[in-house]
């Protein structure tokens, strides 16, 4: 707690620009999550840039290690890693990981097979006929979680993209995914054939807040959390979170190989 409150008056004393280099480093777990997440892209993705800046503008530097997400959580709590890149906000994590202020808010969506899926839904037992798909290891929201948990008529992939692939052979009927991760798969893993097989259904599931993840119960835990809180104000008041999303939109952080043209209008 000493260290969180010097660190913290110091942090109110000096201006930001005024780290010219740094005097801390992280490791931080990250998964493949493009665009979000990704050792392929720019930045490590889309997030990954906003995190390395929030911390930049405290003189902290950060490494990111690619991890799948069940390994990254293990290895977190272990103290492996100071913290994880990134989650949405799950009420259940809270007992083991403190919630960074949001970096962005992101809707979570149904893909539904275009041919056998709805086009639309209301409640969660309208779907109650429907073969639905999830993937390994995820954490949907809390009214999905429980709707999950008391169904059988749930099958599990180990990715997303497998998700997909068998939303269009018609394995699946229904499949919930973030939808600009969603949209981004689609349009860099599949032909048009494919995609004009599956369709995303309104209303959103629920829109949803995304945060850097520190474990509790580290040394410096609270620390790590306030410099990133900290860091991720500066870059608000910059504007640069405006900036950052308009290069996702532009397709700046997809990997020079896998060209995606990210204007869906």
């Amino acid at each position: 707690m000493r260290t969180l409150l010097i660190a913290t008056f110091l942090l109110a004393l000096i201006p930001m620009q005024s780290f010219a280099h740094s005097w801390m480093k992280l490791r931080i777990a990250t998964t493949e999550y493009a665009p979000f997440t990704s050792t392929d892209m720019q930045h490590d993705g889309y997030i990954n840039h906003i995190i390395a800046d929030a911390f930049l503008e405290t003189g902290v530097v950060v490494e990111f290690v690619s991890l799948p997400w069940e390994e990254a959580l293990e290895a977190t709590l272990k103290g492996e890693y100071d913290a994880i890149s990134y989650g949405n906000f799950v009420r259940a994590r809270e007992s083991e990981f403190y919630h960074s202020n949001p970096i962005s808010a992101e809707s979570l969506v149904f893909y539904v097979n275009a041919e056998k899926g709805p086009d639309t839904w209301a409640e969660l037992s309208d779907l109650k006929d429907l073969k639905m798909g999830i993937t390994e290891g995820y954490l949907y929201n809390d009214e999905l979680a429980a709707y999950i948990e008391g169904n059988d008529n749930v099958v599990e992939s180990a990715t997303d993209k497998a998700n997909l692939e068998a939303l269009i052979d018609g394995k699946i009927d229904i499949f919930p995914i973030d939808e600009l991760t969603g949209w981004y798969l689609l349009q860099r893993d599949f032909n048009s054939g494919d995609r004009r097989e599956v369709m995303p259904i309104k209303p959103f599931i629920s829109t949803v807040t995304t945060h850097l993840l520190v474990p509790k119960g580290q040394g410096d835990s609270q620390l790590i959390l306030s410099l990133f809180n900290k860091g991720l104000e500066e870059l608000t008041l910059e504007g640069k979170l405006t900036r950052f999303k308009r290069l996702l939109k532009e397709g700046y952080y997809q990997h020079p190989q896998k060209k995606v043209n990210y204007d869906r209008r």
